[in-house]
C-alpha cells in the first residue's frame, strides 16, 4: 500500500478514552551511560515528566514497556515486561499492542522529557482510514507515533519474517505525519544535551 506522506493540520482536541499510551523504557541507553528514563531535568526524572504531561493531557491508560516496575509504581502507571527484549522498539510495540485494550495505541520513547500536552493530543489524533500517525520534526520520529490496534496482525507478520525496523513496517501501512517542534520533541541521547535545553514542561 502506498503510504500517505502529507502532514496533518493542527486540530484542537482532547485525549479520548480510546487511546492507550506505551512508554518504551527498556532501551540500553549506551550513549547516555545510565537508564535515560531516570535521568533528571531540574531534579525531575524524564519518566515522571512524560507521565505527568500525559495525565495533564487527559490520557489515563499509560504503561511502561520494559524497564523497572518500581518506576511504574512510583509514577502511578502500569508496567509490562517486554515480551521481546532483544528485538528493539518493534518488539516493544508488539508487546504494547498485545496488552492494549483500546482502539488506538500511542507510543513514546523515554527520552522526550520536554514533550507538552498539545503535542501528545495532536499525536493521538488519527484521522479515519489512517493506520499510523508519526511525529515529524526535521526528520520522522518513528517511535513517537499512534497505531490502530487493527495493525497488530500485519506488524506481527513482519516481525516473524525477521523485520526489526519500525520505519519499514510503517511504510507498508497507510500513514501520515504530524509536524511538531524539534525543541518540544528533543530526543535527549547524551547528558550534555540537557545543558542546551533548560526548559521543562
Amino acid at each position: 500500500m502506498r503510504p500517505e506522506r502529507g502532514s496533518k493540520p493542527f486540530v484542537a482536541m482532547k485525549a479520548g478514552p480510546d487511546t492507550s499510551v506505551a512508554i518504551y523504557a527498556g532501551g540500553k541507553s549506551s550513549r547516555f551511560g545510565s537508564p535515560k528514563i531516570k535521568a533528571k531535568v531540574n531534579d525531575h526524572e524524564f519518566g515522571l515528566l512524560i507521565v505527568e504531561t500525559l495525565k495533564r493531557a487527559g490520557f489515563r491508560n499509560i504503561s511502561l514497556i520494559g524497564g523497572d516496575s518500581n518506576d511504574a509504581r512510583r509514577w502511578g502507571v502500569d508496567f509490562h515486561e517486554d515480551v521481546y527484549p532483544e528485538s528493539g522498539p518493534l518488539g516493544a510495540l508488539l508487546t504494547a499492542l498485545q496488552i492494549c485494550k483500546t482502539e488506538r495505541l500511542m507510543t513514546l520513547p523515554c527520552d522526550v522529557p520536554f514533550i507538552d500536552e498539545g503535542t501528545c493530543r495532536r499525536l493521538s489524533n488519527l484521522a479515519p482510514g489512517v493506520e499510523v500517525l508519526v511525529a515529524r520534526t526535521d526528520t520522522p520520529q518513528w517511535l513517537c507515533s499512534t497505531w490502530r490496534h487493527s495493525t497488530y496482525a500485519a506488524i506481527e507478520s513482519e516481525f516473524k519474517s525477521g523485520e526489526r525496523a519500525i520505519h519499514r513496517v510503517v511504510e507498508k501501512l497507510k500513514f501520515e505525519f504530524v509536524d511538531v517542534s524539534s525543541e518540544i520533541l528533543l530526543n535527549v541521547n547524551e547528558p550534555n544535551q540537557l545543558k542546551l535545553q533548560p526548559k521543562t514542561n
